[in-house]
């Protein structure tokens, strides 16, 4: 392979709708303030009006990101497209590295025909629900595509298969994590914050409030392990935002159970896992949940649904428990194993934080680098 010349570097424009609480904005970000600077020169663009629970606070501070943001009303507003357009023609970038469906389209229908650079787009997630109009978009730009990025097997296969593009224009690239100590440091304090008994044993989940993530199931498995576990000092704390909230609420307050089962607004889930003594994912499909990992890098044992990428990464009985997905009982039932073995979870978070050491972020990042630099020789 061809090494960059060292006075040139490499412009990467990173593109993504906006910075919402989500994985693949927290994802964006850490590609962003990580990427080496010696060999590259980064630049942030959002496209569309962000809402309140963002993540723009985490660019404060890194001054050396190039921040460019737009007002896009929709993906037919052609005064934006335009001014995108002259953004990417002036500042005439070597790589584009875009992030979710929107980014991924209007990016590249200019880069195919104004630009033609490298362009790596972000696959996220199984998107089972995608209407026709953007499976065909992605089909026909695939093509011009250097590499579609996904973190698992699972989205892989169904990506492959739902756009029919060849697996060859794949690669499997699994999120990274930033590796932190697992010492549960300020967990009293964050306790007090979230009203929580300093004694209590702590079931949590931070999630968006939409179907995928199956937060109705837990819910019901919440009620059931509370009422059949006979313990006073039992908790579920669930933290997060989004258009179900309302319906959650509701069902917990229909329960009886909204002393015992908290719903909290979004923070970040490093705010929230300290408190958390076992750590669920309830979701109906996945790809690779960066905060199961996240969890299993803070010593937090798991309890996930057998879906999508999880079974990728845990091994059930090993390095956490899995459950059948939409089934409350299921749930209920490893909760309740997790909760009433304590050498189970002292064994589990050990071989989780085994597991981890894989998806370290420089890892990721010496990866993604790679990616960037090899293509980049090749179209030299």
């Amino acid at each position: 392979m061809n090494h960059t010349n060292s006075n040139k570097k490499i412009k990467v424009l990173f593109t993504i709708g906006n910075l919402s609480v989500g994985g693949a904005e927290k994802l964006i970000l850490n590609q962003i303030k990580n990427i080496d600077r010696n060999k590259f020169t980064p630049y942030l663009c959002t496209l569309f009006t962000s809402d309140a629970n963002n993540y723009s606070e985490m660019l404060k501070d890194s001054r050396d990101v190039l921040y460019t943001h737009f007002y896009f009303k929709g993906p037919w507003d052609l005064v934006s497209w335009v001014r995108v357009f002259n953004f990417l023609r002036t500042e005439n970038f070597d790589i584009f590295c875009c992030h979710l469906f929107e980014s991924n389209f209007i990016i590249r229908i200019l880069n195919l025909f104004f630009c033609q650079k490298p362009v790596f787009i972000f696959e996220h997630n199984i998107y089972w629900q995608k209407e026709w109009w953007k499976i065909l978009a992605d089909r026909i730009l695939a093509r011009s595509t250097s590499r579609i990025f996904v973190d698992s097997n699972a989205i892989l296969d169904f990506t492959s298969n739902q756009e029919k593009v060849d697996k060859s224009k794949f690669a499997i690239l699994p999120y990274p994590i930033e590796l932190t100590d697992k010492i549960k440091h300020g967990r009293e304090k964050i306790k007090g914050e979230f009203g929580l008994p300093q004694d209590s044993f702590v079931i949590g989940a931070v999630a968006r409030f939409v179907e995928q993530k199956g937060i109705s199931y837990l819910i019901k498995a919440a009620e059931k392990v509370l009422r059949g576990s006979g313990s006073s000092n039992m908790y579920f704390l669930i933290v997060g935002y989004g258009k179900l909230e309302f319906d959650h609420r509701k069902m917990v307050e229909d329960m009886g159970l909204s002393d015992r089962i908290l719903i909290k607004p979004a923070k970040n889930i490093k705010e929230v896992l300290p408190a958390l003594d076992i750590f669920v994912i309830s979701s109906l499909w996945e790809g690779q949940p960066i905060a199961m990992l996240e969890a299993m890098a803070a010593g937090c044992p798991v309890v996930a649904t057998k879906v999508g990428g999880i079974p990728e990464i845990i091994v059930d009985g090993k390095n956490g428990l899995l459950a059948e997905p939409k089934d409350s009982d299921s749930l209920a039932t490893r909760i309740l194993e997790l909760a009433r073995g304590l050498n189970l979870r002292n064994n589990i978070a050990k071989e989780a934080l085994l597991t981890v050491t894989d998806y370290g972020l420089p890892v990721y990042i010496k990866k993604l680098e790679k990616y960037f630099v090899e293509v980049y020789q090749e179209r030299k």
